[in-house]
């Protein structure tokens, strides 16, 4: 399939999640369209941009949103016909960033949302850095669909901050990850029916089989998103 659709993604914040994030594209597209042949996978344009992280606080904004505006109009001049960013906690520039085009983005933000309305959940959890988390981006977006969010402590932002940390430099530590699960667990008891994976590194931090499926991981819904709108009503050439 030829189509006249091309997704711009602003990647590399950080790599491991866009590498992630790019293999679960080639899924959807194989279990949901049926791709099978070079032709019938996604065109895409990556752009992995090594920003200085905003994990814990805004000090590299500036120079963040610099290299993220010239990003956003590096893929609208490729020829990109919508754009996303790979990244939840840069969702925070995501309006800066659409005065600098014409081309529609999709949010990873509302995607998620979307999720979690249609599955009709009324209580969420919240996992992310603490930019993320204290900009309050999932909180309005859910409570919007009249859905409740969890925040972790400021004592469980510095555990989740460390495991993303530790996905990004290819540390395994082991003291982390256990930490971090009581985290989940500690969310999960107080109520929350899912929790979101609001970070694109979480996904990649632990093994999330045994909590049942309970949690949403930010990639694939942004990676099933991409594909969704690759190849509903494709334009055809």
């Amino acid at each position: 399939m030829t189509t006249k659709k091309k997704v711009g993604i602003i990647g590399g914040v950080g790599p491991q999640s866009t590498n992630y994030i790019y293999e679960k594209i080639i899924q959807f597209s194989q279990s949901k369209y049926n791709a099978k042949n070079n032709v019938d996978y996604p065109r895409l344009v990556i752009e992995s941009v090594p920003v200085p992280d905003f994990i814990s606080d805004k000090n590299n904004i500036e120079e963040a949103r610099e290299m993220l505006i010239n990003t956003t109009m590096s893929l609208t001049n490729s020829g990109a016909t919508k754009l996303c960013i790979g990244s939840n906690t840069a969702h925070i520039l995501l309006e800066e960033l659409k005065k600098h085009t014409e081309v529609p983005f999709l949010s990873m933000i509302e995607l998620v949302t979307n999720k979690c309305a249609k599955s009709g959940f009324k209580k969420v959890g919240i996992l992310g850095t603490p930019v993320l988390v204290n900009s309050g981006l999932y909180t309005k977006e859910l409570k919007k669909n009249g859905i409740e969010a969890i925040n972790p402590t400021n004592e469980q932002m510095k555990v989740i901050e460390n495991i993303i940390r530790d996905v990004i430099s290819g540390s395994e530590n082991v003291v982390h990850k256990s930490s971090y699960i009581e985290v989940i667990n500690d969310l999960f008891s107080k109520g929350c029916e899912t929790i979101i994976l609001g970070c694109t590194e979480l996904p990649l931090a632990v093994d999330y089989e045994a909590f049942g499926n309970r949690t949403i991981s930010s990639d694939e819904v942004l990676a099933e998103g991409i594909v969704d709108y690759y190849y509903t009503n494709a334009e055809v050439k």
